[in-house]
């Protein structure tokens, strides 16, 4: 069972409390995840106290990073009084939650967690119960907007904002990031300066200006540095095996990538490691190491499939039909169905999720493989279809490059 340790000053003296990973809880109910948040920030009184240390296993965490609720339910005597505690990790203007505890109280109930959860519903519907309720906080949220009022703008919104006009408006959403590290920069928040300068950097990185984009990633370098978050070191190595793969340094970009895949496992941020998998498993098929490409593929796959991570188990399935298609060339027909079902499945879950870009990459390797099976005029339907989400996306090339195979099909069904 993972933990995580909260040291924080509490009057004159230290105190510490032993929370349970909230993902190592069962019947964990995601909607009720959403209200618990929602109710943290409907809390209208609490005390702001200094969190000192903040250690996920043998992990150690920038403490500011993090919100921690805590109270202390009386008994019939002090003696029998009951600590709790939820931690919630605080990034980009968003929460999550982490963990609740304590420890030795699941322990106890023989790792009953619904009984954690009862009583993580007390701690904010029931505040009569409590003798104390705290927040323990480097800047939470809401003193963000107070914040934001008094300078005219809130940093993170300005973040947020700029992110989704990244592709629409990149010089308006540079000009957000600058803004919002100014802000950053005048109140010498480390971890706000981090999220805005590594904004930029996606931007550059997405404009192909790779001078640019590694001048950011030697100032996020120092801020990792004083933050000590791996999850940090890892959305850094990421960009840097990016710049690799984009200049074909592929073996180079796998040690960048592994690096990355580390740092995520030791955050626990399952997205990453699925990200990180993908990401090595490309370099591989890029030097046409199938086998290593395939094993990354499929640990993606699992891993997506075991969280429910519908979006991720989409991509992974598109990669490991890809690799199938690979081995299909080489002559192993018995790998064609296995092929087609992953397409399908993938192609099913971008259609619910209305992602057009993993269509446009679904259907298109689905027509590469009708065109192997020697299935000409579903090929044609495939890539004609890829071709119409590349234009529906602005994806010039890929729209090129599929009219091309689609013209292809045709030429085939008039041959025959």
């Amino acid at each position: 069972m993972v933990t995580w340790k909260i040291i924080f000053t509490f009057g004159a003296h230290d105190e510490e409390i032993e929370l349970i990973d909230a993902e190592t809880l069962v019947d964990w109910d995601p909607e009720f995840k959403g209200e618990l948040i929602s109710n943290f920030f409907n809390t209208d009184y609490h005390w702001a106290i200094g969190l000192k240390q903040v250690i996920r296993g043998e992990v150690n965490f920038p403490p500011k990073n993090f919100l921690v609720a805590v109270g202390r339910k009386w008994g019939d005597s002090q003696a029998k009084s009951l600590p709790f505690g939820v931690l919630f990790e605080f990034t980009e203007g968003d929460l999550r939650l982490r963990g609740v505890g304590p420890k030795s109280l699941s322990e106890k109930a023989g790792g009953d967690s619904n009984f954690l959860l009862n009583l993580v519903s007390d701690l904010f519907d029931k505040p009569t119960l409590w003798k104390s309720k705290i927040v323990v906080a480097a800047i939470p949220k809401g003193e963000w907007k107070i914040i934001g009022d008094i300078i005219g703008e809130e940093p993170w919104l300005l973040i947020e904002q700029g992110r989704r006009i990244m592709k629409t408006d990149p010089r308006k959403a540079m000009e957000n990031f600058t803004k919002a590290h100014k802000i950053f920069d005048i109140l010498a928040d480390i971890n706000g300066k981090f999220h805005a300068v590594f904004a930029q950097a996606e931007l550059y990185l997405d404009s192909m200006d790779y001078d640019q984009t590694r001048d950011r990633l030697d100032a996020l370098w120092e801020f990792t540095s004083q933050l000590g978050d791996p999850m940090l070191e890892e959305n850094i190595l990421s960009i840097e095996g990016i710049i690799l793969y984009e200049n074909n340094l592929y073996e180079q970009a796998i040690s960048k990538f592994e690096q990355a895949l580390d740092r995520a496992k030791r955050a626990n941020i399952h997205k990453a490691v699925v990200n990180a998998y993908c990401n090595i498993g490309e370099c591989y098929y890029r030097v046409d190491k199938f086998e290593d490409a395939m094993k990354h593929f499929d640990k993606a796959r699992a891993l997506s499939e075991s969280r429910q991570d519908r979006q991720f188990l989409a991509v992974s399935q598109v990669n490991v039909a890809k690799v199938l298609g690979q081995y299909i060339k080489q002559g192993n027909s018995s790998n064609v169905a296995q092929a087609s079902y992953y397409l399908e499945e993938a192609i099913q879950i971008f259609e619910q999720l209305d992602d057009k870009i993993g269509l446009m990459h679904a259907h298109g390797l689905f027509g590469e493989l009708e065109a192997l099976k020697g299935q000409f005029e579903k090929g044609l339907m495939h890539f004609e279809f890829a071709a119409e989400k590349a234009q529906a996306t602005d994806a010039h090339q890929f729209q090129e490059f599929y009219r091309q195979q689609a013209q292809r099909m045709k030429e085939r069904l008039y041959e025959i």
